[in-house]
């Protein structure tokens, strides 16, 4: 009771807006997140998410209960990751995602965001432009799928003569997102800390040329990120047949790494330049991209993740 008072006296009539992350199988961790938020007695006023945060955020939003939500998550094994991630490939070689996009109605039904019962936005790419679009308001499925689409792994989803893909690759992270909307305490989950990273928590101000430096960081990633995705096949033909001459990481591997670089470094941008009230940092190495059988595992770190951060910031004891 007393660490419920604590916490409600720091937030005080401030609006609190929930920032989940994206990071495919790790993102899983929210849900643990959410779980310990709820036991806390912490009122969500705003969510915003990017990629597995738009899809878990999205559905919490629309009046889905934390405890189906894990339901779902623990019932996924191996088979079912196949079922909704492997088939039904498009003419242009990429997955359609049609079962996903079923998967999700089935979840959430069809219902536009403007009507959740907590205010939501999900984060997406235009990857012509680069630029950061952000659903506010329409078919809640719609977005979400858009948010999720991976590049090279699901098709792209065409929204008002834009071409949309992961919302991961512009903004992984999107406080600004949850300040724009109203909130002014910001309880963020990033579930792929940096290399670097420092304990969980309330972050200290950072001066201009650290976020210059950042920022720097940030603009070589992207171009790094936009000259792979734009790779000659037959130079991954080449590469993949003298994979064994040279030690080659598998095309997989490259996949997976590249985007969490720059979405690392992303990640990283936003905390600094909008400093979250509260930030929660999942360490989950061992869950690859795919990896949404291990759900029970991801889960539980997320609630202790959470857990470890309000301890640092002595909203919990022990």
């Amino acid at each position: 009771m007393k660490q419920i008072k604590s916490m409600k006296k720091q937030i005080g009539n401030k609006k609190v807006g929930l920032v989940l992350g994206s990071g495919s199988a790790k993102g899983l961790s929210h849900i643990g997140v959410i779980k310990l938020l709820e036991e806390m007695d912490i009122k969500i006023d705003y969510i915003a998410g990017s990629s597995i945060g738009a899809m878990i955020g999205g559905a919490y939003a629309a009046g889905v209960s934390i405890n189906e939500i894990e339901d779902i998550a623990l019932k996924t094994d191996l088979a079912s990751s196949v079922k909704y991630f492997l088939p039904t490939i498009s003419k242009s070689g990429l997955i359609s995602g049609l079962k996903v996009k079923e998967f999700l109605k089935d979840v959430v039904g069809d219902i536009n965001i403007e009507d959740l019962k907590i205010p939501f936005a999900a984060t997406a790419t235009d990857i012509l432009t680069g630029q950061e679009i952000d659903f506010k308001n329409g078919n809640l499925v719609e977005a979400i799928r858009a948010s999720i689409s991976v590049p090279i792994i699901f098709q792209p989803v065409i929204h008002n003569d834009q071409i949309l893909v992961d919302g991961g690759l512009a903004n992984p992270l999107p406080i600004n997102v949850a300040c724009e909307m109203g909130a002014d305490f910001i309880i963020a989950v990033n579930v792929m800390p940096s290399l670097d990273k420092t304990n969980t928590g309330i972050r200290k101000e950072n001066n201009n040329r650290q976020v210059l430096a950042l920022a720097s960081e940030m603009k070589a990633a992207m171009r790094e990120k936009l000259e792979w995705l734009n790779i000659d096949y037959k130079w991954i033909k080449k590469l993949l047949a003298n994979k064994g001459k040279y030690n080659i990481p598998g095309l997989k591997k490259v996949l997976n790494q590249s985007v969490y670089i720059t979405q690392r470094k992303l990640a990283r941008l936003s905390i600094e330049l909008y400093k979250p009230d509260i930030l929660i940092e999942p360490d989950i190495p061992f869950a690859g991209f795919f990896d949404f059988y291990k759900a029970k595992e991801i889960t539980d770190i997320g609630y202790k993740a959470a857990q470890k951060a309000f301890y640092e910031n002595k909203l919990l004891t022990k």
